[in-house]
Parts: C-alpha cells; structure tokens; sequence
C-alpha cells in the first residue's frame, strides 16, 4: 500500500469524526506550511506549531495524512531521527521528535501567557481562546502536545497534560488502520495510488459529529475556508464516502434533510446553527438511488422519500414560474463575483447581464430527480407514484428538448424566460442531457462532436466549464476551468449512451492530471486548468490568485476539496468494477 507522502502546503490538517467527537464549534483545523516543516492553525489568533531543525539533511516523509505526518530525518552524520505528529482529539495534537528537530509554537499576533502556565505546561491567553504547549525533552525522544480551550486556561492545561500520556505508537497505529480497511486500487502508478489514499484520508477529515441541528455525522466540503455543509456537495461525498462505509454514505445525504423547512425548501448551505435562503441543484434522489444499489438498504428509501418528494414539488412551485417544465435558478443582480450561488456555477458567463433563464442544468437535474423517483417509487411498490414521476420525467425531457435545444448550432442553451431569446454561451452544463438521458441519439452525437473537438471541449483536460471558442472563456473558476464533478456525471452520461471509450478517455485523463498535481503540489484542488499547463494554485477564483496560500485575504482554488477527493476514488473504483484499471 502507497500510502500519501507529500508534503503540500496548504495540505489541511484536522481531527475526523470517524475517530470521536468533532463539531463546527470546537474542532481545531489547521493547514501544513509552505515554508516549513510545521501547521498553521487557525485559532482566535492564528498560531503555528512547527520544527526547529539543527544539522538535518535530508527528510523522507512516510506518510502526510489530513490527520498525521510521519517522517524520518537525516542528520549530518548519517544518523536517523523519527517524527510523527497527529491528532489525539478534536482540539489536541501530540508529536514525538529529537533534539534534532525540536518543536516551537508562534503567534500571528502576541498572546500573553496564562497564570495556569508551568514549567512543564506553557499556555497562552489568545483573547477568547487558551492555547497549551507542554514539551517533555528526554532522552532520545522528545513529546509535545498541543491543545485549545475555550473554557479556561486551566482546562487547555488539563488536556495537553492528559495527551502526553497517550501512546503516540498505538494511536499512529489506529490512523494507519483507516487505510488498511478501505478497498485496494489495483494500480500500476505509485502516484495515483497514493492519491486515491491521499483523497480517502482528505474525505476523512470533512466528517462532524452531530451538533444543533444535524442529527447525523455531516460532512463539509473542505474544513478551511468554508467549513459549513453544502446540499449537492454532500450527495457528491455520498458517492466516495460509500466505499468508506455505506453508513457514512447515508449520513452525509440523510444530513442535508435535518436542514429542510416544512415546505419542502432546502437550503443550499447550512452551519448547525443558521442556513442560507436560497437552495442547490437537486441531485439527492440521484444520490440515494446509488446508495441503494450499492447497499441494498432499503431502508434509506423509505426514510427519506417524504422529505425529497417534499423538495423536488417545492421546485416545482417556485423555481417554474412560468409553469413550462423548465426551471429557472434565482440569481443575485447585485453581485458581480456570484451572480448564481444556487446553481453552483457562481460566477459563469451564463448570468452576466442576467435575467431570469429557463436553464439546461436545473432542468437536467430535475428531469434525471424524476426519474431516479420513479424508479424509487417502484422499489417501494408506489406503483401511483412511479407513475407521476415518469410523466414528470417525459413532460421535462420533451420541453429541454423542445425549447433549449438549438438545432442550428448542434447544442443545447439557456433561454430568457422574457421573450425566449438564446442565452448563447457554451457552458459544460449544456452536456447535462447525457446525464439525464434526455438526448435522442443524434443529440448525443452532436454533443459528442463537441467534446471531442479541440477547438471547443477538446481540450488537453476536458471537460472544460466554458467552451474554449467562447469569447467569454478564461481561467477563472467557471469561466474556463475543469471541474471534476462535471466530469463525473458527463462520463456517466457517455456510458449510458453507448460511449463508453469516451467515457473512459475523459476519467483517464482527470485521474492522470490530478495524479500529476498531486506529486508536485501535494494536495487536490477545487478545479483544475483546461490546457493543464499551470499548476491550479495559479488559477483565478473571482480574482487574480495570491502567492503565498492566502484563503483569508482572497480566496483560491482551494486545496483538498471535497468532491474532487471523494469523485477521484469513485471514478477509480467504477472503472476498475466496469473491466478496466488505472
């Protein structure tokens, strides 16, 4: 087993909930340097925690986990010193070092040191935050821990004394037992390999315990900077997460009904404390159906069928105002950088100028939820219902096809719902009709013509979010950027249709780019460049990217990203079960 070894700054480091209580409240997260071997946490005041090195040589990292790194220093004179460093507890870190490698703790701003401070325990006073350091310097090994309190300085104190007694040996042992549990990739390439385990480690780490009100563990798309939980980014998790364990799966979608309003409405994003008031592309029905046929549990059918039947009508009667089978996302006039937070192309071409759209995506999404009801209905014996949803079904395929289909361009396009005019912008959401089965076969062939053409989709990582012969296409999130989910769902249109070399040249390609960045960067990014000639730390977010890492003062394409983590493994896995291997 290779498992992750490198090191990557901005790579996230945090406690998971799989391993014991970790909440939106209290959960430390922090991020490795880029300039040295240690983390930044973002505390109160922002700390960091990292090594003094002293005649070291080289370093040959073991593993670099979202929750532990391990490593082996090289002295000067051949000897060797072992380092590890890992989460004890939601709010505790403890390492094992050498006087070679001694560890230090910094302050972004001063902090003043606590009357509870002793000679073995060091803690600091960070406003609303208490900070412990305790450092046992023996010999050959020194221990350290570091703990957080939002109680007292005393209770900081407690928890750093009490993790100094643990046994790092025994808990490093239970990090590494994660791995072993999960299913082999049968590959040939060492990156990838250790990739797919980076990525299972990365989903690991988006896991919260119950807290307000998720009832269930609840995952977030990336603990730093956003840490909340979003709807259709917790179905794409479902869909890695299944391989960890099917109950996982079904936390991570059943927690998204804890979020919804007796009407039916489901809000985008949500904390455990407050929610957003718009909603996302409805993909849950989706979501639970491949739960379904990857565990057979019929019970996460008929739990949540009430509460989805609920959301997709709640669609029907507000995001279909003019009544044509055609959904139209609420936009935001005001803001130039998200002008569509609910469809989740933030800040696509698509809604420049906006007006309100009768749109491909929200009608793709909503046909392919019908018919994933359907079937849903059937395995629940709703024979009445399997009825509706399928004439639900027919009735949004033959209006996408009737009214968004542009016959003389070979594509499919948004329309102004005032005076039906074109919205020509060629957006990867136009692709959506493969995933919905939508396309009759000269659709799908004329879509096919523009994913492989290399003037347009073809690029040297497809599936680009703008089309490149777009006047609007650049390198700025949706406006030109690859996104993987997009692929996924794409690549699983192609095979419905038949096209299944396609299909597997494009997750082929996705895996060997995420692969290669992964080796030189060290993490998984939000999205990735079209050419793939730029690392995607260069890549524009709504502005012009910052050197260093800098998520607090602009946000990046933010590194270990949730979908893109918890699709890689499942394109992975899909290919391998469908007769092929990367």
């Amino acid at each position: 087993m290779k498992l992750p070894n490198i090191w990557g700054p901005g790579n996230l480091f945090a406690f998971s909930g799989l391993d014991g209580p970790c909440t939106y409240s209290d959960s430390l997260v922090g991020a490795l340097c880029g300039d040295r071997i240690g983390v930044i946490f973002y505390t109160q005041i922002k700390s960091q925690l990292s090594l003094v090195l002293k005649q070291i040589k080289d370093i040959d990292y073991t593993v670099v986990a979202s929750d532990m790194v391990q490593a082996h220093f090289t002295g000067v004179n051949g000897e060797k010193y072992p380092f590890t460093m890992l989460f004890y507890a939601q709010d505790t870190v403890i390492g094992q070092t050498t006087e070679s490698a001694l560890p230090v703790i910094f302050f972004e701003e001063a902090a003043d040191a606590a009357p509870e401070t002793t000679e073995s325990v060091r803690v600091y006073n960070c406003g609303d935050e208490y900070i412990a350091f305790a450092v046992n310097r023996g010999e050959p090994l020194v221990s350290f821990a570091y703990a957080v309190s939002r109680v007292s300085g005393q209770d900081a104190a407690d928890k750093a004394a009490q993790a100094m007694k643990a046994d790092i040996h025994v808990e490093a042992a239970r990090k590494l037992d994660f791995f072993a549990r999960l299913p082999e990739a049968k590959t040939n390439n060492e990156d990838t390999e250790r990739l797919y385990y980076k990525c299972f480690s990365t989903m690991k780490s988006q896991v919260y315990t119950p807290e307000g009100k998720f009832r269930s563990r609840w995952t977030t798309p990336d603990r730093l900077p956003h840490k909340r939980l979003w709807l259709w980014d917790s179905v794409f998790h479902s869909l890695g997460n299944k391989h960890i364990s099917a109950g996982l799966a079904y936390d991570s979608i059943k927690a998204v009904f804890d979020t919804q309003q007796e009407d039916g409405f489901i809000p985008h994003m949500s904390s455990p404390f407050e929610s957003s008031e718009v909603t996302q592309p409805p993909v849950i029905a989706w979501g639970l159906y491949e739960l379904y046929r990857h565990s057979g549990n019929l019970r996460i059918l008929e739990e949540c069928y009430e509460g989805l039947r609920k959301y997709l009508m709640w669609n029907k009667r507000h995001r279909d105002r003019n009544a044509n089978w055609l959904f139209e996302w609420k936009v935001e006039e005001d803001n130039a950088h998200c002008r569509c937070d609910e469809c989740g192309m933030d800040n696509s071409p698509r809604f420049d100028d906006v007006q309100a759209m009768d749109c491909i995506d929200f009608s793709c999404f909503m046909a392919n939820e019908a018919r994933m009801m359907a079937k849903i209905a059937s395995v629940l014996g709703r024979n009445e219902d399997a009825e509706f949803w399928q004439e639900c079904y027919g009735k949004i395929k033959a209006a996408v096809n009737g009214y968004l289909w542009n016959d003389q361009d070979r594509f499919y396009y948004d329309r102004l719902v005032q005076g039906g005019e074109w919205k020509k912008v060629k957006a990867v959401s136009s692709f959506l009709p493969l995933f919905a089965g939508i396309c009759g076969p000269d659709q799908a062939e004329a879509l096919v013509r523009h994913l492989e053409d290399p003037g347009s989709f073809g690029t040297e990582l497809p599936i680009p979010s703008i089309s490149l012969d777009d006047p609007t296409f650049g390198t700025d999130m949706w406006r030109g950027p690859v996104w993987i989910n997009y692929n996924y769902m794409i690549s699983r249109g192609l095979q419905e249709y038949g096209y299944r070399e396609l299909a597997q040249r494009i997750i082929q390609k996705t895996v060997d780019v995420l692969t290669f960045w992964y080796a030189h960067d060290g993490v998984v990014y939000e999205f990735y460049d079209s050419t793939d000639r730029v690392s995607p730390s260069h890549l524009n977010r709504k502005s012009k990217s910052l050197k260093p890492y800098q998520f607090q003062v602009r946000m990046q394409s933010i590194r270990d990203y949730g979908w893109s983590c918890t699709l890689l493994p499942a394109m992975i896995l899909e290919s391998e079960a469908d007769g092929d291997s990367h």
